[in-house]
This record gives structure tokens, sequence and C-alpha cells, in this order.
């Protein structure tokens, strides 16, 4: 369904939903610093309270995250340059089409990229 057939009672819900994960977001991020500030007023110990810095990666986890995205784009290069879309929008609604063999080789690289 495209979003120009939403209904103005289905935009509500949509809107209404996006705002609760904002704050959800929002919530959690505070308890998170909070969470940390007690640690270190307890400890001296800060702990992170983000995602680590690319610049943070020794050279095995970027080894890691070079073998992962070399199967994301063999999984890409089957499903974006190969196969035709013809009316599908999504993955989904185009792996039914595919023969099986293709479809098992895109979720291998898949699954092997983390991305499953």
């Amino acid at each position: 369904m495209s979003e120009a057939e939403l209904t103005p009672e289905r935009e509500q819900l949509i809107a209404e939903a996006r705002q609760a994960i904002a704050d959800t977001w929002t919530d959690a991020n505070a308890l998170v610093t909070h969470i940390a500030a007690v640690i270190e007023t307890a400890t001296g110990v800060r702990l992170p309270t983000g995602r680590p810095s690319i610049m943070d990666a020794s050279r095995e986890q970027l080894m890691a995250a070079d073998h992962r995205a070399q199967h994301v784009t063999a999984a890409l290069d089957i499903v974006l340059r190969q196969w035709a879309w013809g009316d599908a929008r999504t993955l989904g609604e185009l792996m039914p089409d595919l023969p099986e063999g293709v479809r098992e080789r895109i979720v291998d690289n898949f699954v092997k990229a983390g991305i499953s």
C-alpha cells in the first residue's frame, strides 16, 4: 500500500507510532546517560554511552566488517543487477519469483553478512 492510499486514521496511527518511537529513544538515551553518571560517581569509571567510534575499531574488527560487506555486495549484485524486478517493490516481493538456487544464494550471503 502506498502512502497515497493511507486513510486519515492510518496516517494518524503512523504519526503517533513515529512519535512513540522517538519518545522511547529519547527516554532510553536519558536512562543510559543517568546510569553512566551514577557509575562514574560511585567508581570514577566513565562508561561509554553511545556506539563506539569507527576510529576505535581494531584490525580484526575491520576485517570482520570487510567480510560482512563482501557478502552484502554479493547478495546485492544478484538482487539488483542480475534480476528484473517487474512489479516487485520490495525484496520480499521479489524473492518468491526467483529460482530456488538463486534465493538460497541471496539468503546465504545475507546470513553470512549478519543480515537476516
